[in-house]
């Protein structure tokens, strides 16, 4: 995990105290309202991340929707993710009875047919809405729940995040080495949840469709499901119109051939890809477009970006070894 310096870190820390203190007295819906203001402000502010959601917008959608559905489109999404963020600075104080009366669940139906088959299931996710919400109050409630994700840069905030998660049954485990841990634990019985809407890399990424554009992505959800018989049930999180209450939906089990044949895990990404491609389309405001979806084959959607991050490896580079 990066460190921040230290003057940054210090920063850093004195905002947590302070706006955890702020949190504890003002209430959800006076956070929500000025989540969607920094999102909005963000979303002018942040002329980098504003240009890649557009052109991924624009990408996905082309002659679906029009400049200025696009562009509204990428304010709602910004002011959704600033809700969002204050809903998670929350988390350090919301209590389980909280979390309940907040988000409902449909389609549990669909969770407890695949829990017939199996002690444990692989859920498949995205990032998308608030999916800690959607994780706690399932390990709370349901069962006990891991999650393989990266570490936060800033060890505050991931200190706070991995606590609160550990309080809700959640276990936090890391990409380098989490594989491992993860498939232990659902052999003991415990669920696992996995995102697949990020740009895979070139080794463990298979090519499909996404939004009828090539794109590579990560295989591992139905290579587990295939490997060790588990079943594969899609859950995702959607916020209310009142903006305060979410629910949880479970979509029916995706079911993986139990065979050794490359083409049925390689059918079976295609087919996440569109599940998680349909809940996107439905609720296009939830998902995070500023991610570089399409890098591996569309390098062009992202040329400042990538080109900014070479001059920074450049830039490292040479101050490693003038130090040498």
């Amino acid at each position: 995990m990066r460190k921040k310096s230290n003057k940054w870190y210090r920063v850093v820390y004195f905002l947590g105290i302070f706006g955890s203190y702020l949190f504890r007295i003002l209430p959800l819906e006076t956070w929500l309202f000025i989540g969607r203001g920094f999102g909005l402000l963000f979303y002018f502010l942040a002329f980098q991340q504003r240009r890649i959601a557009l052109r991924n917008l624009r990408f996905a959608f082309g002659k679906e929707k029009g400049e200025n559905e696009i562009v509204s489109l990428a304010r709602k999404n910004f002011q959704q993710f600033g809700m969002i963020a204050c809903e998670w600075a929350r988390l350090k104080y919301i209590t389980k009875e909280e979390l309940q009366r907040l988000v409902d669940i449909e389609g549990k139906e669909h969770l407890l047919a695949a829990k017939k088959k199996s002690p444990s299931v692989i859920l498949l996710g995205a990032h998308f809405g608030n999916w800690e919400y959607a994780h706690l109050l399932y390990a709370s409630t349901i069962n006990r729940l891991n999650f393989i994700v990266r570490a936060i840069d800033i060890p505050f905030i991931e200190k706070e995040r991995v606590a609160f998660n550990k309080n809700f049954g959640v276990g936090i485990l890391y990409q380098k080495n989490g594989l491992r841990p993860a498939i232990r634990k659902l052999k003991k019985g415990e669920d696992l949840v996995l995102f697949a809407d990020r740009q895979a890399g070139p080794k463990e990424g298979i090519t499909c469709q996404f939004f009828g554009k090539e794109t590579s992505t990560l295989a591992l959800v139905p290579a587990l499901a295939q490997r060790f018989h588990i079943p594969i049930v899609p859950m995702f999180i959607i916020r209310s119109k009142d903006m305060v209450h979410h629910r949880i939906v479970f979509f029916p089990e995706l079911k993986i051939e139990p065979s050794d044949n490359e083409n049925s895990i390689r059918e079976g990404t295609q087919r996440q890809t569109d599940i998680i491609e349909k809940v996107i389309r439905e609720y296009p405001d939830h998902w995070v477009w500023i991610h570089k979806r399409w890098k591996a084959h569309h390098r062009y959607l992202y040329a400042e970006a990538l080109a900014k991050r070479k001059r920074r490896r450049e830039k490292r580079k040479a101050r490693h070894f003038a130090n040498m």
